[in-house]
């Protein structure tokens, strides 16, 4: 009997993870989201419960206090947590739940699921670091909400987060949208076999 895995997709902020995750959730309507909680500030296209669990501090806490979270990280200064019942009840009844989450996130639910996982590194375009910045920048800049310092902030992390591209199983390169989505979308179909 085929057991559910745990996809976790994974890149330096600006590359597109969370656009190909979704186009992906659209093409694959069986495919479950682990929502993430988070204590930064609601996007105005974003949805509470759907996009992210947004909470207070407080609330935040709370949860971690009381075990609800898998793993938490603190990213471009909110906290970032995964809740444990839907990753569990996910695998239990042998679904495809995708996970966009950070790198040091990304490490602690394969080092927990190391058998259920799918781990997926997502790369900017370009030949060298300089014009993967370049297009990172470009690309944080068309985001609604970003002030030049978050903008910063999230491209300091830039090399931190590349460290980590060879602890990830596979690794696309984001140069074409649906290119790059549909690449995605095989290689976890052909996985899944």
């Amino acid at each position: 009997m085929k057991k559910g895995k745990l996809v976790i997709l994974s890149a330096p902020s600006g590359t597109g993870k969370t656009s190909i995750c979704k186009e992906l959730l659209r093409r694959n309507q069986k495919w479950k989201f682990s929502v993430s909680a988070t204590t930064r500030e609601k996007r105005k296209d974003e949805v509470d419960g759907v996009d992210y669990y947004f909470m207070t501090l407080k609330q935040f806490e709370h949860k971690e206090n009381f075990g609800e979270f898998l793993e938490w990280q603190f990213v471009h200064g909110n906290r970032y947590a995964t809740p444990i019942d839907p990753i569990e009840q996910s695998i239990s009844n042998n679904e495809v739940m995708l996970l966009d989450i950070d790198v040091k996130g990304s490490m602690n639910i394969i080092e927990e699921f190391e058998d259920d996982v799918i781990s997926i590194f997502i790369e900017p375009p370009g030949f060298d670091n300089e014009e993967r910045l370049a297009a990172l920048t470009e690309r944080l800049k068309r985001r609604d909400g970003q002030s030049e310092t978050l903008i910063n902030q999230r491209l300091k992390r830039y090399n931190l987060e590349m460290e980590y591209k060879e602890k990830f199983m596979h690794h696309f390169i984001n140069d074409n949208f649906e290119k790059t989505t549909v690449a995605i979308e095989n290689k976890i179909k052909e996985l899944m076999k």
